[in-house]
């Protein structure tokens, strides 16, 4: 399981970043190369309730709908409508008066990449998997043991 305070919205910055989104399809991606997992969106790290509030409102003042489309195309443009209709589920609960959004992931049959952007705004691909309770880059040099490994057994 994996908490995550916000999908887009920076807390600390008071402004919308972009990579925030990366670390959830990084997230997504880590679960679906390892045995799955749990993602639970406005929950800080120490398990405190945050809500959704601040993401509605950098979407415009939306409402669950609203993000839970957002959130999808974003799974959908990263990894494929194939994937996200098979391997992932997206439900909202109810929380101390506050919305929490719980991602499912499944564990795929196949090496997930996920494509971010450096520092310079290129695209890379990158191969995440779960050790522990984080999401670790696998560099390329051992990517292939772990793939074989995981998905060839």
């Amino acid at each position: 399981m994996e908490f995550k305070s916000t999908l887009r919205w920076d807390l600390k910055e008071g402004t919308v970043n972009k990579k925030l989104e990366e670390v959830i399809m990084k997230t997504v991606a880590a679960f679906a190369n390892s045995q799955g997992g749990t993602l639970l969106i406005g929950v800080d790290d120490a398990g405190k309730v945050l809500g959704l509030e601040a993401d509605y409102h950098s979407l415009g003042g939306v409402d669950r709908d609203k993000f839970e489309l957002h959130l999808r195309n974003l799974l959908n443009q990263q990894f494929g409508t194939g994937f996200v209709t098979s391997k992932v589920s997206i439900t909202f609960h109810e929380v101390e008066e506050n919305e929490v959004c719980q991602v499912d992931t499944k564990q795929a049959k196949e090496p997930v990449i996920v494509s971010v952007k450096d520092k310079n705004g290129q695209s890379t691909e990158k191969f995440y998997a779960r050790s522990g309770n984080s999401s670790q880059e696998i560099p390329l040099g051992e990517m292939s043991a772990y793939v074989k490994e995981r998905f060839h057994s």
